[in-house]
């Protein structure tokens, strides 16, 4: 169970970074619900690739809003998700 929590945080940390447009604490409140849904699995296959199957859109989404972005661009979406507070419920999950 461990080795799949780390990647899916680390996957939507990835994500939560991404966004934009779709508004950024958005994605990390998808991202969060996701993490969530994937640690109540408990490693079951058959519920792991619905969760997937259900948070496939969104996570497309927030994934191409970091598409052709530039370096500032990135650092305030950055700076509005570390404000996000499904970021910080995240953050403390991982610690």
């Amino acid at each position: 169970m461990k080795k799949l929590i780390l990647p899916v945080a680390a996957f939507s940390m990835l994500l939560l970074t991404s966004c934009g447009g779709t508004t950024v604490c958005g994605c990390a409140d998808m991202g969060v619900e996701m993490m969530k849904e994937v640690m109540a699995a408990n490693d079951d296959q058959t519920k792991l690739k619905e969760i997937e199957e259900k948070y496939k859109d969104e996570s497309k989404a927030c994934e191409k809003l970091y598409e052709n972005k530039s370096d500032e661009e990135r650092k305030k979406m950055q700076e509005e998700l570390e404000k996000c507070d499904s970021f910080k419920e995240m953050q403390k999950s991982m610690e």
